[in-house]
């Protein structure tokens, strides 16, 4: 298809504008961030500090189902790891075996095994594994790469937590005092309602404009309903999930610090299937390891009629060997089989790796972008706040009319949601940003 000449210089401008800011982004998400959370919220005294938080998310993760199942899976991966090393160990075992004769057809009567109506034995027997075809090793490095893998999904239980409980938190602060907010505003706004109407009747004003004010007032309120359900639903919310009835304390001020050392870290989720891919190696082994040849010592000790006086015994012992010579397939199926598992574990890998980039990259953004946010939106919530009160104190002694002092009263209310949003947005992006690099567990001072 051909293209004018006019069509390529505009593509090529568009490329070099994109490429431009591909490279600013990339720049950006280099550079290190230090702020505190919800520090834009001057208004208000009621603050948490850092430590107080940390140990109100602490008091309720240990206590969560989710972290105690994960423990649990943990324990029972470290005891099989204890078990699958003592199978170096010899083992002993003793039977003892009741055989009698029910029926007998024989006429050879020189052979004592013929003659012999029946028996009463005791045997004694150790057997110590030399050799099983690399099938010990094996088991030892696959139940270490399944406790390793256990160990990191609890981290990763644990830490998803956290970020449920903060995001919990975080919904019942600001939308309870978003709600106490928009109640303060409809005080001041109510008032008016009557004074509207007297110099309505009174002909000071248009009913038009009394009309309208009524129309934006009733809209502002009808808005601060949908406000109140979102409100008592994160209510509820925080109640349930903490087991205690909701008391405001104020919003968290946590120490957000992006640096470097944050960036680039394998992620949890990448521990784990690395540690399930090794797992996968080690189960090829361990299925190798059951058509190889397998050498051990075996020793016995036997006591013959051991319910009668005079028992006679015999010791014997040894060095076995056993291997297979053919199966038909199926131990070539099986082997083809666990190495298909351990190719799709590796495969699994770059797919989270590939995920991993793009989830980091995408958390960056977000942590930037609130940042830069957080200052203008401050800047223009404190300016609309100003611009409320004048008009609320000039109201009655000028040309301001009532509707504006409405409108203004919902830009502001408008702009502080964005602002507290912002600082949610700033603050769990991080949480985010130190789980995705295993730092969350760190920052929060959790030790399992």
């Amino acid at each position: 298809m051909f293209i004018s000449l006019k069509n390529r210089v505009w593509i090529l401008l568009i490329f070099f504008m994109i490429s431009e800011q591909l490279f600013s982004q990339t720049d950006d998400l280099k550079t290190n961030i230090n702020a505190i959370s919800f520090n834009s919220i001057l208004y208000h005294d009621e603050f948490l500090d850092e430590q107080s938080y940390i140990d109100f998310l602490r008091e309720h993760i240990f206590s969560q189902p989710e972290f105690k199942y994960a423990s649990a899976i943990k324990n029972e991966k470290d005891l099989l790891l204890k078990s699958a090393k003592r199978e170096r160990f010899p083992t002993l075992s003793g039977r003892v075996i009741n055989d009698e004769s029910f029926d007998r057809n024989v006429e050879d009567k020189s052979s004592i095994r013929k003659r012999q109506d029946d028996s009463f034995d005791a045997v004694l027997e150790i057997n110590q594994p030399l050799y099983l075809g690399g099938k010990i090793n094996g088991q030892i490095n696959y139940a270490y790469h399944e406790s390793t893998m256990a160990n990191v999904q609890r981290e990763i239980a644990t830490s998803k937590l956290i970020l449920e409980a903060n995001d919990i938190y975080l919904s019942a602060v600001i939308y309870f005092h978003l709600y106490q907010y928009a109640n303060e505003l409809i005080e001041i706004l109510e008032p008016f309602r009557e004074k509207m109407k007297d110099r309505s009747d009174s002909g000071a004003i248009d009913p038009v404009e009394y009309a309208v004010f009524q129309a934006k007032l009733n809209k502002f309120r009808s808005s601060i309903y949908t406000l109140e359900a979102t409100s008592k639903k994160s209510l509820a919310n925080f109640e349930n999930t903490f087991e205690k009835t909701f008391n405001f304390k104020g919003f968290p001020k946590v120490t957000i610090d992006v640096t470097d050392a944050v960036y680039r870290e394998k992620s949890l989720e990448l521990l784990s299937k690395e540690s399930k891919y090794l797992a996968s190696l080690e189960n090829v082994k361990i299925t190798k390891s059951d058509y190889r040849p397998q050498i051990g010592i075996q020793a016995r000790y036997t006591e013959y009629d051991i319910d009668k006086d005079n028992t006679d015994t015999d010791i014997r012992g040894g060095i076995y060997l056993t291997f297979p010579i053919f199966d038909f397939g199926r131990g070539k199926a099986k082997i083809n089989a666990s190495k298909a598992k351990a190719k799709s574990a590796h495969i699994d890998i770059d797919i989270e790796k590939k995920s991993n980039d793009v989830t980091e990259n995408e958390i960056i953004t977000v942590i930037e972008s609130s940042f830069k946010a957080n200052l203008r939106l401050k800047e223009v919530f404190e300016d609309t706040k100003k611009q409320r009160q004048i008009i609320q104190d000039r109201i009655m002694y000028s040309g301001f009319s009532a509707s504006a002092l409405v409108d203004a009263s919902e830009n502001e209310l408008i702009q502080l949601q964005m602002l507290l949003e912002s600082e949610y947005k700033l603050l769990t992006g991080y949480y985010n940003l130190l789980h995705q690099n295993r730092g969350l567990l760190n920052k929060l001072r959790f030790i399992l």
